[in-house]
């Protein structure tokens, strides 16, 4: 993309001194703030759009084990945990932040089959009470591992490994755009002078800019020798309207199914 992405360095810096250096307190600080959900709120990644359901739907349908339990990691306010539960038989939902989880337990009032707790899976054995409780289970995720650091990446997949068991499948959703953290804001509407509300208020918060999870990065967290690959290939995310009043945008993403060998 044009030299001109540089240009948005100083409205990066201008957030980043303020920002939390610990994750869990950036999410926490960002759900804090949210207001409002759904197609007509500040979430980003949550426009409620029937596309995105119907393919989800469609692929754990087509590959979770059906009578395990799901558990939805970084669930947020609970908007998949809830879509999820008219499919499986119970559906836990995991978020690092303790906001997040209030705001989806407030939204699935009156939803059965789901339940939330708070949990960070990017910390060594943070899913073990939870699988000594459910035993195994599939697992579902959608745009976590893009906004972390390479070593958070490799202890998530750990703990996912250790929930799935040995008929557990994991579904993940991930960005897929190429280059680096700056490319990603140009793609959703970031110019030197103007930063999409829904992307300012990630940024405020002082979430980790996204990273580029594609093919290659599905092959070398999930090695042959250690999963098996059911399903992949490139995919959308959709998320707020960022470029004009009221399009959904569709950014370039990647799914993958893999369970675990052994």
């Amino acid at each position: 993309m044009s030299f001109q992405k540089y240009l948005l360095l100083p409205q990066l810096f201008a957030y980043a001194v303020r920002a939390p250096r610990e994750p869990a307190k950036a999410w926490d600080r960002f759900w804090n703030g949210v207001r409002r959900t759904g197609r007509g709120g500040e979430v980003l990644w949550d426009p409620e759009e029937p596309r995105e359901f119907g393919e989800v739907d469609a692929r754990v349908s087509a590959f979770f084990a059906p009578d395990l339990p799901v558990i939805d990691v970084g669930c947020g306010n609970g908007r998949f945990t809830r879509r999820l539960a008219a499919l499986f038989p119970r559906v836990v939902g995991v978020d690092v932040s303790s906001h997040a989880v209030e705001k989806a337990r407030q939204e699935s009032r009156g939803v059965t089959k789901v339940s939330f707790h708070v949990a960070d899976v990017s910390v060594p054995y943070a899913l073990r009470w939870l699988t000594d409780e459910l035993g195994e289970a599939n697992v579902f995720m959608r745009g976590v591992l893009h906004v972390l650091d390479p070593k958070r990446r490799a202890v998530a997949i750990e703990n996912i490994r250790a929930a799935l068991g040995p008929r557990g499948v994991f579904y993940l959703s991930e960005s897929s755009i190429h280059g680096d953290p700056l490319d990603h804001m140009v793609l959703q509407g970031a110019t030197p002078t103007y930063l999409p509300e829904p992307v300012r208020k990630v940024i405020a918060a002082g979430v980790r800019p996204p990273s580029r999870f594609g093919d290659a990065e599905v092959r070398e967290y999930f090695p042959g020798a250690a999963w098996e690959i059911l399903s992949s290939g490139p995919t959308v995310m959709y998320t707020l309207p960022l470029r004009t009043r009221d399009e959904i945008e569709a950014l370039p993403s990647y799914f993958a199914l893999v369970r675990r060998r052994g």
